[in-house]
C-alpha cells in the first residue's frame, strides 16, 4: 500500500462518557459495576472521512485513559494513515509509562478509529479489509448471574439454547464450592448436553482454585475462566498441570508479550483477549496469530458488536461472547452495527467497522 496515496491525520476529537447499566449493577466475586465508561475518538482524515474508535472500562478510570489519549494526539497529527504504523509509533512513544493497561486501553481507541478510517477510505468493510474467513460468527450466552436464583439461571440458559447460542457461561463464587457444584449440576440436568463454562473472575487463591478444579472435574465443563489473578502465570500453569478441565483467560491480560507467556507455558486453552484492552484491532490480530501458531481458539471478551465482527476475519476461533444485558446496543452506546441471526453474529457491510454510536445518548452522559 502506497502511503503517499493515504490521507493524513488532520484532527482527532475526544470525549468520555459514563453510561449507566439500565438493569442495575453487575457483580461477581470481585466486582461491583454500576456504569461503563467509554473513551471515544473521532479521527479526521485529509480526505474528508472520519474514523471512530473507542475503549471502555468497568465504571472507573475512563478519564485516565482519555488523558493518555490526549497526550498521544499531538504526535500523530500530520502522519499518514497506516493503522499498524501508527500503533507502533504510539506504543514506542508511551511505552516508558507502561507497556500494558492504561497504555493499551488508550491505543485501542485510536487504533479502532484508524482501521475504521481506512475502511471508509477504501470503501471496504473491516472484515474484507482484513480478509474475510466466514460470513457469520457463532455466539455463546454469558450471564452476570451470580446473584440470581438457580431457577432464574436455568431459565436464562434455556433461553440461550432456544436462541441458537452454541454454549453457556455462568458465574461461580458462592460462599461454598459445594453450592457452586449443586447449581452447576442443576443447570446440566435442566439443559442436558448443552456445553457449560464457568467464570470465577480471579476470585480464588491457589488452594481454593485447586479444590474447585477437583470438585468441578466430574462436570466436564467447557472451561473454567480466570480462576486466579490474571498476572499469576505460574499459578495457572500449576492448576493446568493438575486438571484436565480447560482454562480460559485473557480479558485482563493486556499485551502480546503477556499472552505469549501464557500460551507458550501451556496454561491457557481459550484465549479471551478484549479488543479494548489489548490495543485494539492491531494488538488483537498479533495475539490471534500467536494463538493460531499453538492451535488455540480466540474467544473474545465483551463488546460483541466489534469483537464478533473481527472474528469473521480470524481463522482460529471458537465463539464470541454475547453478554446478557451487556450488548452495547442494549446499553445505548451503539445505535447501529451488525446483527444477531439464530445465535450467530453477522457483521455489518458498511465501510469500516460499521458501528454507529448513539451520539445523542452518549452526550447526555458525557464526563
Amino acid at each position: 500500500m502506497n502511503s503517499t496515496k493515504m490521507p493524513v491525520i488532520e484532527n482527532i476529537e475526544l470525549m468520555t462518557a459514563r453510561v449507566p447499566l439500565p438493569e442495575g449493577p453487575w457483580g461477581d466475586q470481585i466486582h461491583h459495576v454500576t456504569d461503563i465508561e467509554v473513551a471515544i475518538v473521532d479521527v479526521y482524515g485529509s480526505n474528508g472521512h472520519v474514523g471512530t474508535g473507542f475503549s471502555h472500562t468497568s465504571g472507573w478510570c475512563g478519564k485516565t485513559i482519555s488523558a493518555l489519549i490526549a497526550e498521544i494526539i499531538p504526535d500523530v497529527i500530520g502522519q499518514p494513515l497506516s493503522p499498524r504504523g501508527l500503533w507502533h509509533r504510539s506504543y514506542k512513544y508511551i511505552h516508558d509509562v507502561g507497556g500494558a493497561g492504561v497504555t493499551t486501553h488508550a491505543l485501542a481507541a485510536l487504533d479502532i478509529a484508524y482501521w475504521d478510517l481506512l475502511g471508509k477510505t477504501l470503501n471496504a468493510p473491516l472484515v474484507d479489509l482484513l480478509g474475510r474467513v466466514r460470513d457469520r460468527v457463532p455466539l455463546y450466552g454469558s450471564g452476570i448471574n451470580l446473584h440470581l436464583s438457580i431457577e432464574e439461571v436455568i431459565e436464562q440458559v434455556k433461553r440461550w439454547q432456544r436462541t441458537g447460542y452454541q454454549a453457556a457461561k455462568v458465574k461461580v463464587g458462592k460462599p461454598t464450592l459445594e453450592e457452586d457444584v449443586e447449581r452447576l449440576r442443576k443447570i446440566q440436568e435442566a439443559v442436558p448436553g448443552f456445553p457449560l463454562a464457568v467464570d470465577a473472575n480471579q476470585g480464588w487463591n491457589f488452594p481454593q482454585a485447586l479444590r474447585a478444579f477437583k470438585l468441578f472435574e466430574p462436570l466436564n465443563l467447557l472451561w473454567i475462566e480466570e480462576p486466579l489473578p490474571s498476572d499469576d502465570i505460574t499459578g495457572h500453569l500449576r492448576l493446568r498441570e493438575r486438571s484436565t478441565t480447560p482454562v480460559a483467560l485473557g480479558e485482563n491480560v493486556y499485551n502480546l508479550n503477556q499472552f505469549t507467556q501464557y500460551i507458550e507455558s501451556g496454561c491457557a486453552d481459550y484465549i479471551q483477549a478484549d479488543l479494548g484492552r489489548v490495543g485494539g484491532i492491531t494488538g488483537y490480530l498479533d495475539i490471534a496469530a500467536v494463538a493460531r501458531a499453538h492451535n488455540l481458539p480466540m474467544t473474545p471478551h465483551f463488546v460483541m458488536e466489534l469483537s464478533a465482527s473481527l472474528l469473521a476475519a480470524v481463522p482460529n476461533i471458537s465463539y464470541a461472547e454475547m453478554t446478557d444485558g451487556g450488548r452495547w446496543k442494549d446499553l445505548r452506546i451503539i445505535a447501529e452495527a451488525g446483527e444477531e441471526v439464530d445465535g450467530y453474529y453477522v457483521p455489518s457491510e458498511r465501510p469500516g467497522h460499521g458501528i454507529i454510536l448513539d451520539r445523542d445518548y452518549l452526550a447526555t452522559h458525557k464526563i
